[in-house]
């Protein structure tokens, strides 16, 4: 799918879940786009590295919505993909071939969550999910002449959460990527040195104490395989000539945040 195309469907999908956007949060590899965009209005040309829509859900809703996403997006003609062949539900909507995934975290109140989402659209849980649910965002994003305000992690949250989870990636495709978000984050946010206080605040309160540990193995040398990996997303850089020095000293700058406390 070419790019126009795929930034067409995000925008579909968002246009589709308007009226629920208060009590959604935009999360997943769409971040970068959104964050270069409209959060820090850069001349990056940001690079979609995936397709996949994701909202995380919390149980704080902050309405009664008459119609549950479910009975919205299938009325909208969403596909269905059942979890279990012998099972109606529950299901994970598409629209086209972009799948539109909710995700929350295990002792949520996962009925109140279904009461807007839906009992047939499954909800993924993941540890320590609520972390960047506690640390958000409004952010205006545009097309055409809509204008929508979409929930998003902050991009110090965001950063830092990868920074807890990239190690649990089933392969290294997926750890290259989220490693890449956050050496993206390093290297475009012209308010870097903010982002790296805030990183700091969470260190210091003990928030996912796993990441300087995880940043340290990785990132520890340039030969590191953290390096590897980043440069191996990034692929060749018109602008950089030794990209893996450079990511080497923006997660060295990152290593000395989690640590100065």
């Amino acid at each position: 799918m070419s790019i126009e195309k795929t930034e067409n469907v995000f925008f579909g999908v968002i246009e589709d879940l308007r009226d629920y956007l208060p009590d959604l949060t935009l999360v997943g590899g769409w971040m970068p786009f959104v964050y270069s965009r409209y959060l820090w209005k850069t001349a990056v040309k940001t690079q979609v590295t995936t397709v996949d829509i994701d909202f995380g859900v919390d149980q704080t809703i902050s309405r009664n919505y008459p119609r549950t996403i479910f009975q919205t997006l299938t009325s909208l003609n969403y596909r269905e993909r059942h979890m279990a062949m012998d099972r109606m539900f529950p299901v994970v909507l598409y629209k086209g071939n972009v799948p539109v995934e909710f995700i929350t975290y295990p002792d949520v109140d996962i009925e109140t969550i279904e009461k807007m989402v839906g009992r047939q659209i499954h909800v993924n849980k993941i540890d320590r999910f609520d972390f960047l649910l506690d640390n958000r965002i409004p952010i205006d994003v545009s097309s055409g002449k809509r204008i929508f305000r979409i929930n998003c992690p902050r991009p110090s949250a965001f950063l830092y959460h990868k920074g807890a989870t990239f190690i649990e990636r089933e392969n290294n495709e997926k750890k290259a990527k989220d490693l890449y978000y956050m050496y993206f984050i390093m290297r475009f946010a012209p308010d870097i040195e903010s982002i790296l206080q805030e990183i700091s605040q969470y260190a210091e309160k003990r928030k996912l104490p796993t990441v300087s540990d995880n940043m340290n193995k990785y990132f520890e040398r340039i030969s590191s395989q953290g390096c590897l990996l980043v440069e191996q997303e990034n692929g060749i850089d018109e602008f950089i000539r030794e990209i893996r020095q450079d990511i080497f000293d923006r997660f060295k700058r990152l290593r000395e945040a989690l640590s100065a406390r």
